[in-house]
């Protein structure tokens, strides 16, 4: 049985169906959604509805980008919506206005859909978001923030501080855009781009990717391979919150300056 999110989102939910709809004609959208609600452990889509409506009316809501100084914690809704944003300024289209056309195209994989968005100027995240709308979305990407950490952490809860205090440090780093908690590591992104990531890759060990052009392993720093999302260069690795000095924080302001 499937978990609701923390914070669930209902759209999410509708798509959800959509996509179980789609995989399983000639199923109506009132069964799919009643598969779901089942999936999630409630008897019927009504009650799914209410438990989210209720869950999202008792939790304070996520901070609007642009009004804190440092950084937010988003989900990947919160992505969802920054990357639907990019798509519209991009290509003067909003996400359903796309859909409407991916769906009258009839694309049967990945791949064709990907080859096609491409001819059509729209890459990176646009893409990545557009991809997941007509195939679905993988179902990591609903649970919430605190949820994704959670688990990131739930065998070495010792080395969440080290997390914590990385995150602490990062008003006097700059004017972080977002912070994005993903299914196995943190992302810490710029306006610009991904410049770091905080990855408990062993149950001893947190390491910080960095995004330096130019700088080689050496000293401290690591080769920064299977380390986030694979643009980190080099990895510094922390054992605890105190080896996050003073040379760690300048390390990560530097790849903060080269990404911003």
């Amino acid at each position: 049985m499937r978990r609701l999110p923390q914070r669930p989102d209902l759209d999410q939910l509708r798509r959800q169906a959509r996509e179980l709809q789609r995989r399983s004609k000639p199923l109506t959208l009132s069964a799919a959604q009643l598969a779901l609600a089942r999936d999630y452990g409630f008897p019927s889509w009504a009650r799914l509805k209410a438990e989210v409506e209720r869950r999202r009316a008792s939790q304070p809501a996520l901070p609007k980008r642009g009004r804190e100084p440092s950084a937010e914690i988003r989900t990947w809704q919160g992505m969802r919506d920054w990357s639907a944003e990019l798509l519209e300024k991009r290509t003067g289209r909003k996400v359903e206005a796309w859909n409407r056309l991916i769906e009258r195209r009839r694309f049967q994989n990945e791949e064709a859909l990907r080859g096609w968005l491409a001819e059509q100027g729209v890459t990176g995240y646009g893409q990545m978001l557009l991809v997941w709308e007509r195939f679905g979305y993988p179902d990591f990407l609903t649970a919430g923030a605190d949820d994704l950490i959670g688990r990131q952490y739930a065998d070495r809860i010792h080395l969440r501080p080290i997390l914590d205090a990385t995150l602490a440090a990062l008003p006097g780093i700059g004017q972080v855009a977002v912070v994005q908690a993903r299914k196995t590591y943190v992302s810490l992104v710029s306006k610009r781009r991904t410049f770091a990531v905080v990855q408990a890759t062993t149950k001893n060990r947190v390491d910080l990717g960095l995004r330096l052009r130019d700088q080689p392993p050496g000293g401290r720093l690591k080769s920064g391979k299977g380390v986030g999302n694979g643009s980190m260069t080099v990895a510094l690795p922390l054992a605890s919150p105190a080896d996050l000095d003073d040379e760690a924080l300048g390390w990560l302001k530097r790849a903060y300056d080269e990404n911003a």
